[in-house]
């Protein structure tokens, strides 16, 4: 019991700090170590460290990335942005269009690839201009952040609670469609106030932005073919059958060199995910079990808001601490067990994406913008980006809560 909880602890510390005076790890490698731990240890015998990998959700997460990897081959997001850039005439219309625009498309695939593509788009934009770039940064993180708590497709985290929860697609959308669009209009209404000054100011030039040579065909096909896959998944299709198929059709009529999307797809969040897994099965296999069930269904006494609230404060700790992907899986074994076990997936969905706005640590999308504007000369400061995320995430979590515990009821 004891070396289990000792190698989870660790792992989990590891994974917060991730850099040590004596150890520089990222959270693939933290997850890693521990999983290995878990076996070397005796925790858990090797063939139960493989049947504690949810294939379900690598297989789902490996589908859908093939298919995003071809259309950031083929310029998909580029184009996009371009296309919402040129229509953007005044700051406060372009700071809705990153807002919105980053929220539906990382809706549909994945708020981390949004951010990836889309900021330097933004930024070779905003460069001739000479206005200061950080709202409209924080909108497209922030937006992208809010607007992946639409769909399952929209982050890891709820690719996680869809396939754990037996969640259909349809069903998840048409619930989380409240949620998300409030979402997103509360972060525009805090990032037009907080930026008002530098808003009204008109720009002095016209917003140019640089044509995008796009693969029609190639963005055809991958776009014709998600529109099969959320056909499929509406109708009641296997969420990682469909999304595998869809990604191995991709590659068969992609025509191209799958190499260029096969890199693109992120190895090492699904190495992230394969090792949590057996962490996890070694926590509750040493410690967890009769002790996790007790304290977790002890989050289901009181009222519906009762268990909202302190979830969602429960979780905005944990996605700050350790990711929010850690934290949901800290769920798994005791959401099933409670009473109404939908309601609190679609709260712990909702929690652990608006949490991610919190703080610049709080989403990887986040991470990714940051790091893709300071490359190009733009730091987002640490307390820039909480003046504005902080509010943020306390008025959408509100909305949520409400939003969930009244449809709910």
């Amino acid at each position: 019991m004891t070396v289990g909880l000792v190698i989870f602890a660790a792992t989990y510390v590891l994974i917060a700090v991730q850099r040590l005076p004596f150890v520089h790890l990222n959270r693939p490698a933290a997850s890693l170590l521990g999983a290995v731990a878990m076996v070397v240890c005796g925790v858990l015998s090797l063939p139960d460290a493989y049947a504690a990998i949810d294939l379900d959700v690598l297989v789902f997460l490996l589908g859908v990335m093939l298919i995003v990897g071809y259309l950031e081959v083929g310029k998909f997001f580029e184009w996009a942005a371009e296309w919402v850039l040129r229509r953007a005439r005044t700051p406060e219309r372009l700071l809705l269009g990153v807002v919105v625009g980053g929220g539906l498309l990382s809706a549909l695939f994945v708020n981390d690839t949004v951010c990836l593509v889309v900021t330097p788009v933004l930024l070779a934009a905003l460069g001739p201009l000479r206005v200061r770039p950080t709202p409209y940064l924080l909108g497209l993180a922030m937006g992208a952040n809010v607007g992946s708590v639409l769909s399952i497709t929209g982050n890891p985290q709820n690719m996680l609670v869809g396939i754990w929860s037996g969640a259909t697609f349809g069903g998840f959308l048409m619930r989380m469609l409240p949620v998300g669009v409030g979402g997103l209009a509360i972060t525009y209404g805090c990032l037009r106030w907080a930026y008002r000054d530098e808003l009204r100011e008109p720009f002095r030039e016209r917003l140019e932005t640089v044509p995008v040579a796009l693969d029609r065909p190639l963005v055809m096909k991958g776009l014709a073919l998600f529109g099969v896959a959320v056909i499929a998944w509406l109708a009641g299709g296997s969420l990682p059958l469909v999304a595998i198929t869809a990604g191995a059709a991709m590659v068969a009529v992609a025509q191209r060199d799958p190499a260029y999307a096969i890199n693109r797809v992120e190895w090492s969040l699904l190495l992230f995910f394969g090792s949590l897994f057996v962490v996890m099965r070694g926590f509750e296999r040493a410690v967890a079990d009769p002790w996790i069930h007790a304290h977790g269904l002890g989050v289901a006494w009181g009222s519906d808001w009762n268990l909202a609230t302190t979830l969602s404060a429960v979780m905005v700790v944990l996605s700050n601490l350790v990711s929010n992907v850690p934290a949901v899986m800290l769920w798994r074994s005791v959401i099933p067990d409670l009473p109404r076990a939908d309601f609190v997936w679609r709260l712990v969905a909702m929690s652990s994406t608006f949490a991610g706005n919190l703080l610049l640590i709080g989403s990887m999308a986040s991470l990714i913008v940051a790091e893709k504007a300071e490359a190009r000369g733009v730091r987002i400061g640490f307390a820039e980006y909480a003046r504005v995320g902080v509010p943020v995430t306390l008025l959408t979590l509100a909305w949520g809560i409400a939003t969930i515990v009244l449809s709910a009821g």
